[in-house]
């Protein structure tokens, strides 16, 4: 969680134009759309298979929907990948365990995967969670520079984002959604041992999943983008403190002026 934190403080947003969210709501949209990308360049009709998502922040319901959705013929169209590196290689296994999941995920797209869920759970005294940030964007560069990045949509399943710029970080570096289940939880809690009065567990969860997506438009409309079709991927950030050889690797594209820690 500390490692989270400090990746997504180092990156600032780099600001444009801005626009009215409100009062020009009829730009501006949270809606997109998952799933394999037909070239729109080529001359004729290109038939793809998408799903359309009204909110870029989902539930756990609308996740395990995404997670069994299958093709006509009965093959699994999503996979599900395990952020985990085991905690006694440190740093290497790191960088290894990332490596091999870069791998597996292109190796998958390869196969026909069209949605590809980066999950932190299941992390134990054995096994720690990669920094969602971290892995979304790896993940996010090895596709690109496989050519293959329009073939799958990335969703992330994190236990690390809790505040607005969190996910608009891991929308910025690739993420077509982002599942915040331990926030979520923490949510249902707080309305049990009733630090939380007046609202079901269910209203509670609907509140913060609203309180993220509309956090994330606000940035979105400041930065004069009105989409967040376009704001995914967009890398409309700095890195503040972070090497440039790190930022280089993982982050591709990212200015990084003040250099720092690897």
């Amino acid at each position: 969680r500390l490692l989270f934190d400090y990746f997504t403080q180092s990156f600032a947003q780099v600001t444009n134009p801005p626009l009215d969210a409100i009062r020009e709501e009829q730009v501006t949209s949270m809606r997109t759309c998952i799933g394999p990308q037909a070239n729109l360049l080529t001359q004729g009709q290109s038939r793809t298979t998408a799903i359309d998502l009204p909110f870029p922040v989902i539930d756990n319901d609308q996740l395990a929907r995404i997670a069994h959705v299958r093709s006509s013929d009965g093959t699994r169209r999503a996979l599900k990948v395990k952020g985990l590196y085991r905690v006694a290689g440190g740093a290497e296994e790191m960088r290894t365990r990332i490596k091999e999941i870069c791998e597996q995920v292109s190796a998958a797209v390869q196969r026909g995967i069209a949605y590809v869920i980066l999950s932190d759970r299941d992390a134990n005294a054995q096994w720690a969670p990669i920094p969602s940030l971290l892995l979304t964007a790896a993940v996010h560069h090895h596709l690109l520079a496989s050519a293959s990045r329009t073939r799958t949509s990335l969703l992330v399943e994190a236990g690390d984002v809790r505040e607005v710029h969190h996910v608009a970080v891991l929308i910025g570096y690739g993420a077509s959604a982002v599942n915040p289940y331990l926030a979520m939880e923490s949510a249902e809690e707080l309305v049990r041992d009733g630090s939380l009065p007046g609202v079901t567990a269910q209203e509670a969860v609907a509140n913060l999943l609203q309180g993220l997506g509309k956090g994330v438009q606000k940035i979105m409309s400041k930065m004069g983008i009105s989409t967040v079709a376009s704001y995914c991927g967009a890398q409309t950030f700095e890195a503040v403190g972070l090497s440039r050889r790190f930022v280089d690797r993982y982050f591709t594209g990212t200015s990084s002026p003040m250099d720092g820690v690897g």
